[in-house]
């Protein structure tokens, strides 16, 4: 079963470009990885989150995959685990709802970014409108 990997980021205040690009050039070096489909990096355009709200899609072809990634990466700077190793503070979707009364931390991709809310889902099902591999649902 294939997965997709969620994360909800807000960049520093004014830092909004850098970090798209960040985060595009940091799925693009995962490439190679057994497993690793690629990913998107989307820009929320309503006006409905907070300001530069940024959703990165990781996919895999299988939550095993998705897994063999975690071990190389969790001691290096990337956007998924914490630049400081020890801190273990949840994400920070909560200011979302609440105002962002409470100031964003921004821990993740050596400062750059505030992770709000990660989900690590297996594709259940899938519709696309172009034509379907010969083989696939």
């Amino acid at each position: 079963m294939k997965r997709r990997d969620i994360f909800i980021f807000v960049p520093q205040p004014g830092k909004a470009a850098e970090a798209k690009e960040y985060l595009a050039d940091w799925l693009r070096s995962l490439g190679g990885h057994p497993g690793y489909l690629g990913g998107s990096v989307l820009e929320e355009v309503a006006g409905e989150l907070l300001p530069d709200t940024l959703v990165m899609l990781l996919e895999f072809e299988s939550t095993e995959a998705a897994r063999a990634l975690w071990p190389k990466i969790e001691n290096t700077i990337n956007p998924l685990y914490p630049d400081d190793k020890s801190d273990k503070s949840p994400d920070q979707g909560t200011a979302f709802f609440d105002g962002a009364g409470s100031p964003l931390k921004f821990t993740r991709g050596n400062g750059l970014l505030a992770r709000m809310l990660h989900i690590h889902a297996g594709v259940a099902d899938e519709f696309s409108t172009e034509p379907a591999p010969a083989g696939a649902r």
